[in-house]
């Protein structure tokens, strides 16, 4: 045999060779894409927290499928959420003409008015059964989370008119203090004089809420507000929306002492997606973005013919650097498990309650990519699983009442 015909019969062994790895290589990749879609498919998913009421109030229809929209139900369906939290959000720009309570109501109303129309697709869920049941037919479990303590009006029945209307977690102050409860703005800010933490009044309201099975969200408390709410409950707390501040210093945000206290108590935080809440600096060099298309826009005003103005490229160009994607989400995520262990976080989006979201997570339909991020850094499908929704429904049996 020929030195040639060898050479040419192992070039072609070779060849078969590399095809051969390149296939396999290949279907490894398909089959983790298969395998992502799968456990997001056959997880249950919890989002704590959406703006899509409010969204909804001022005029979008979220219950058709929008092209740039953060949330309509068909995202939210294929991005495969079992349960999804309304935010009921009072907007303290309007109480001069609707009071919080009246601005609550409406929104409930409102709720319940879209759940009658969708009631083949969504219902309303009040316990871990009702989402149980709910599921199992194929819907989703649509829930409550009063936002900002100024609905209850400094009325104790107030907690019970909105437990009937089915509030499950009730967010004791938003960025505004209450009398009897400080916010995480007003305690960060040198300028802000009252009395930070819990009131008497705040005390009645959280055994109010330990009675009755509602969950206490502290995502806009104050760390003070906090504390004294965490060693006053006799029940599991929640923080919504919120994210680590060793990560990204935001008053918004929860320290390691907070997220330890959180764990004790067997409670969740569920992660906020925002970019302010996920990168140091990105708040205000996002701002300030802003702030400057703003000027150039308005200086073009006085020009006649001027070149066409992108605002939202500018605006891009400006934060590109800064700008996080899923796999910062899911370092927040990861650093709540390293701190305290994988039964204690969740996911918060806050969709059409931030001016942007992260690239890869641009929609609720965008969800399975969070499973995608932990699959990869090799996590289990049991705390896959967790995270996705399974820390939630531990809370919320242990909250809540079966009716």
């Amino acid at each position: 045999m020929s030195p040639y015909f060898l050479v040419q019969q192992w070039l072609f062994i070779k060849t078969i060779l590399i095809f051969a790895f390149f296939f396999i290589g290949l279907s490894d990749k398909l089959q983790a894409q298969v395998n992502y879609q799968l456990l997001h498919k056959n997880a249950l998913v919890a989002d704590l927290h959406n703006d899509a009421l409010y969204s909804k109030i001022k005029g979008n229809n979220i219950e058709s499928e929008l092209k740039y929209s953060q949330f309509d139900l068909v995202a939210m369906r294929n991005g495969g959420v079992d349960v999804q939290f309304f935010a009921v959000w009072p907007d303290p720009n309007q109480f001069n003409t609707i009071s919080p309570y009246q601005q609550a109501v409406a929104m409930i109303d409102s709720f319940d008015a879209v759940l009658q129309r969708q009631s083949d697709k969504m219902a309303k869920a009040l316990n871990q059964q009702n989402i149980l049941d709910i599921i199992s037919t194929g819907k989703t479990a649509a829930c409550l989370g009063l936002e900002g303590g100024e609905a209850l009006e400094n009325n104790l029945e107030r907690i019970n008119y909105f437990y009937k209307r089915g509030v499950r977690y009730i967010g004791l102050t938003w960025n505004n203090s209450l009398v009897w409860a400080s916010s995480a703005r007003d305690e960060s800010s040198r300028y802000w004089k009252g009395k930070k933490g819990l009131g008497s009044f705040g005390r009645l309201v959280v055994e109010r809420m330990n009675e009755l099975g509602i969950m206490i969200d502290l995502a806009h408390a104050g760390e003070q507000t906090f504390y004294d709410v965490v060693r006053h409950s006799t029940k599991p707390v929640i923080v919504s929306h919120s994210s680590i501040y060793s990560i990204c210093p935001h008053y918004r945000n929860l320290k390691d002492d907070q997220i330890r206290a959180l764990a004790k108590n067997d409670g969740v935080l569920f992660i906020n997606f925002f970019p302010g809440y996920l990168v140091k600096g990105f708040d205000k060099v996002y701002r300030n973005a802003r702030k400057q298309a703003d000027v150039i826009q308005d200086s073009l005003k006085m020009i006649e013919d001027h070149a066409p103005f992108n605002r939202a490229q500018f605006i891009h160009h400006r934060i590109d650097s800064l700008y996080p994607g899923v796999s910062v989400v899911v370092d927040h995520i990861e650093y709540v498990i390293n701190l305290v262990g994988e039964d204690y976080v969740g996911l918060g989006s806050d969709y059409c309650g931030m001016a942007i979201p992260p690239a890869g997570l641009e929609n609720v339909s965008k969800l399975p990519n969070i499973t995608r991020e932990l699959l990869r850094r090799g996590y289990t499908e049991e705390t896959i699983k967790k995270i996705l929704g399974g820390n939630f429904m531990r809370v919320f049996k242990q909250v809540t009442h079966s009716e």
